[in-house]
């Protein structure tokens, strides 16, 4: 028995495969196939992949998402995919879906959890806490869980930190959920505004007022969808008063303002998981927020986040979650190597080399990373010993105050970097160098740890770059331009190396 499962029809779909003893045979986004940035679709490609006898499982509850908020999740109320959505929300996209076994499925922050739960690097599980910070799932936005899945805690949506970052996103003029990282990224060179900070906050605990509980009551009793409610209502007035403030600051202050709102308010939540359990799980589309990320991880012994905190991780966050149901299994180890493989010979020293020569290259090697980072694998190097980060900005089509993250041999780390680090780039750590390609304006890093056991043909790139220049690390980030998916294919690679003139190994 394989457990296949599978996110679709919101944002960043994805699909993930485990095998029955616990080991992923696949799990990848739905966009690196169709070329689509944060795809809602699964392609045909993807489906192919699928076997009959699979037990498939979809990532939320649908039923109770379409009663309770109004209808499915569809992308930017695309029409198409409502209509699919309408008629059932297992066998309408592609035909071929009729054929397989499906069971039902999983709930969100259910998906959200086992992935970061299922996949923590240590044994024990009575000390662990499993924390969800989103927009929202079926209609909860936070959840902490304890080490069986029964919930502890949960706050509902409209009252959400995940909606409210995602609010002053779009006020900014970016995209909701996709632009939160340039919007953390520019916080950095702002300052707090107390109106604004005062506004969030009332916005974010009228929720919990005595009126707003007073409405919740009526909605609950009376079995409304809660976004047709006065509930929702009462967000929209919210939302108008945060886009007239964001629209009498600066981009930068506004910027800083929710970044310190959001980080004061998921670490009381923190505070309060930290009662019932000395190491944390966390994930969550906010779990991507590396800044208050870094924070977090002062208040427990251990912290594990999920290797793709997004909606694309519940695809195997769901997959784990039926296999933990059905084998009693919990607790699997999975690299983040799980995508598409480029199956082609590459000489480390020649790479080593290039960069020392030519400056910046691009990777494209083995199997596609699961998740929201390069890992090495379709990756964009980067000697560090120059100032590149206009440059390589250049080439990605970024805004120019976007930061770079270095990748470094792990056991060189601590004489560069002082602060959480590890391998996925889930945190920020103080600087102790003077390369400024790799170094935000506050000083801090996004610092991608490379061990010694790391999967990627990175790790022995980094040994030859080394043995060159005795600089441990170079500039790492994902192959691709702003807007659309990392490279995936060996076509894409080659495509990519024509269009952007850079050279890809």
């Amino acid at each position: 028995m394989r457990y296949v499962g599978f996110s679709e029809f919101f944002h960043d779909a994805g699909l993930a495969i485990v095998n029955q003893d616990g080991s992923v045979a696949f799990a990848s986004q739905a966009e690196r196939y169709s070329g689509l940035k944060m795809d809602h679709l699964i392609p045909p490609e993807m489906w192919s992949f699928v076997n009959n006898d699979d037990h498939v499982t979809y990532y939320e509850d649908a039923d109770l998402r379409r009663e309770k908020m109004g209808g499915m999740r569809t992308f930017q109320n695309n029409p198409d995919v409502a209509r699919k959505a309408k008629r059932g929300w297992i066998d309408t996209a592609y035909p071929m879906r009729n054929s397989l076994t499906f069971d039902t499925f999983n709930e969100h922050h259910e998906s959200h959890c086992a992935l970061a739960f299922l996949t923590r690097p240590w044994e024990s599980k009575e000390d662990t806490v499993m924390v969800s910070v989103d927009g929202s799932g079926e209609l909860e936005s936070l959840v902490i869980k304890d080490h069986n899945f029964k919930t502890i805690k949960q706050i509902l949506w409209p009252q959400s930190l995940g909606s409210i970052y995602g609010t002053v996103t779009s006020a900014l003029g970016f995209k909701m959920l996709r632009d939160e990282y340039i919007v953390m990224g520019l916080a950095s060179y702002g300052k707090v505004d107390k109106t604004l900070y005062d506004i969030l906050y009332n916005m974010y605990y009228w929720f919990e007022s005595e009126d707003g509980c007073n409405v919740r009551q009526i909605v609950d009793f009376e079995g409304n969808c809660v976004a047709e409610s006065a509930l929702s209502a009462k967000y929209v007035q919210y939302e108008h008063k945060v886009l007239k403030r964001v629209k009498g600051i600066s981009e930068e202050d506004a910027s800083a303002t929710i970044q310190k709102f959001f980080e004061d308010e998921v670490l009381k939540v923190m505070t309060e998981a930290r009662k019932y359990g000395s190491k944390l799980v966390y994930s969550g589309g906010c779990a991507q927020n590396v800044t208050a990320n870094s924070k977090i991880h002062e208040l427990f012994d251990d912290m594990h986040i999920a290797l793709a905190p997004n909606d694309a991780g519940n695809a195997l966050g769901c997959a784990l979650y039926s296999w933990h149901k059905a084998t009693g299994g919990d607790n699997v180890k999975c690299s983040p190597y799980l995508g598409h493989n480029i199956d082609r010979p590459i000489d480390p020293k020649m790479v080593a080399q290039y960069l020392v020569d030519i400056k910046i290259c691009g990777v494209a090697n083995g199997r596609a990373e699961y998740g929201p980072r390069a890992l090495g694998n379709r990756s964009l190097l980067a000697d560090v010993r120059y100032d590149v980060k206009d440059t390589v900005n250049t080439i990605k089509r970024r805004h120019k105050f976007r930061p770079f993250a270095p990748a470094i041999l792990s056991e060189y780390a601590d004489e560069y970097f002082e602060g959480p680090m590890n391998e996925y780039m889930q945190y920020t750590a103080k600087a102790k160098h003077d390369y400024s390609s790799v170094t935000h304006v506050d000083g801090t890093a996004r610092v991608q740890l490379v061990k010694p056991d790391c999967e990627s043909v990175l790790r022995p790139i980094l040994e030859e770059y080394y043995e060159l220049t005795g600089v441990p690390m170079l500039l790492n980030t994902s192959l691709n331009i702003r807007n659309r998916p990392m490279v995936n294919t060996i076509e894409d690679a080659e495509e990519w190396e024509s269009k952007y003139n850079v050279k890809v190994f």
